[in-house]
């Protein structure tokens, strides 16, 4: 790839993303796309709330531009004046406000703008051939696979306006350019619960999600460490490195996992972390864990970030919809319950009732999968490098499904 002069001007970009904060976290592999080409470039984020203040603590030099869930157009107009100056707008939220933006900068300032490719269609498909197959059917195998990864979506409209906007010497090599979503921990910071979690091995447990219905049932998460404390004690694992559980997510989700440790008997020490610590210091967290056992939910998402490998448990939501685990040590969890997914995001509470698609995951291949992660002779630094290529996996049990 050719190397610009030094006296290049900075390409001025902007990253229009403001939700959700699993989508967020992902849209930082545009970041980590730049951040390896050798092309000087001045970036500003649109976004909102404690996901921009992750991203602007993690990324520095990044600019931010906080928009408000209740603005109005005259609050865009403002901000299409900051971004007047701008070469490329990319729109990875891609809904009224974020179109009216870039179609205003169009128009007023010339600024183009590149869209991301949701792929609105093929999920409302999956939702319909869910809906009309029900329980009578098992859910087809090649459903789980997602054909592409959204992370990989965001940096397709990146890398479209990069070839837009840069003569095409400079486009060499953009393709072989292995961007993931990152978060940069610092090692300066630090903390009384950092400086726990830097002895022994730490497993992440994440109970809570955005919603009610993404969240496992307590006493599948309960009857997974159980078994995982078994596994560990008869390979002597526990004894040669004593494995901490620290329990993750805001206030609601402490009293989850006090609800899990009521009457789980775990033989290392326990941390319960949930309401304690901001969204950035929840990711710091995460970057000390061996792994994370958790939902659909965005603190998988960060823990990736972060360089940790994470088991993702998959209920009413797919993996198909572009979201499972990507690092090699990761893992999706789920079953072929023919009536899934239920909804693009989990809201809709089950139509039967009973949350089987929970229910019917294979508890023992997620508990073998941990217990493999933590075998290794160095569990705490587990999949740190994030240069290395990656590729998402999933495990479900075709015979256990309805």
């Amino acid at each position: 790839m050719l190397t610009p002069s030094s006296h290049t001007p900075p390409m001025k970009i902007t990253i229009y993303r403001t939700s959700s904060l699993g989508d967020m976290v992902l849209a930082t592999s545009c970041l980590d796309l730049l951040d390896q080409l050798p092309i000087p470039a001045e970036i500003t984020w649109v976004g909102r709330g404690p996901a921009l203040d992750m991203i602007q603590a993690s990324w520095p030099k990044v600019k931010t531009i906080s928009i408000a869930r209740s603005a109005k157009f005259s609050d865009l107009q403002k901000v299409a004046a900051q971004l007047s100056n701008q070469h490329l707008i990319i729109d990875l939220q891609c809904n009224l406000r974020s179109q009216w933006l870039c179609l205003n900068l169009k128009n007023s300032y010339n600024v183009p703008s590149f869209s991301a490719d949701k792929s609105q269609f093929a999920r409302s498909k999956l939702l319909v051939e869910a809906r009309v197959r029900g329980r009578r059917r098992p859910l087809p195998e090649k459903s789980l696979h997602a054909p592409r990864l959204q992370h990989e979506t965001m940096c397709d409209a990146l890398k479209k306006g990069l070839r837009a906007h840069l003569p095409i010497e400079m486009l060499d090599g953009l393709d072989l350019v292995n961007a993931v979503p990152r978060l940069n921990v610092p090692d300066s910071f630090d903390s009384p619960w950092r400086k726990e979690l830097k002895f022994g091995a730490w497993i992440a447990i994440a109970p809570g999600a955005a919603h009610p219905t993404k969240q496992t049932p307590l006493d599948l998460i309960k009857d997974i460490l159980e078994g995982l404390a078994i596994d560990l004690t008869s390979k002597e694992l526990a004894s040669r490195l004593p494995f901490g559980l620290v329990f993750l997510g805001d206030e609601n989700d402490r009293l989850s996992a006090r609800t899990i440790l009521n009457t789980l008997n775990w033989p290392g020490p326990v941390l319960n972390l949930c309401g304690m610590l901001s969204l950035w210091e929840t990711g710091i967290a995460l970057s000390e864990a061996s792994c994370l056992l958790s939902n659909d939910s965005s603190l998988g998402h960060i823990a990736e970030a972060v360089g940790t490998p994470s088991n993702i448990l998959f209920g009413p939501t797919i993996e198909s919809f572009g979201f499972p685990p990507r690092m090699r040590r990761s893992k999706a969890f789920s079953s072929l319950t023919g009536c899934r997914p239920c909804s693009k995001h989990g809201k809709v509470a089950c139509r039967y009732d009973d949350k089987l698609c929970f229910h019917s995951i294979p508890v023992t291949s997620v508990i073998h999968h941990m217990s493999a992660t933590l075998a290794s002779s160095d569990a705490r630094h587990l999949g740190r490098d994030l240069a290395k290529p990656t590729e998402h996996s999933s495990s479900t049990d075709p015979k256990v499904h309805s």
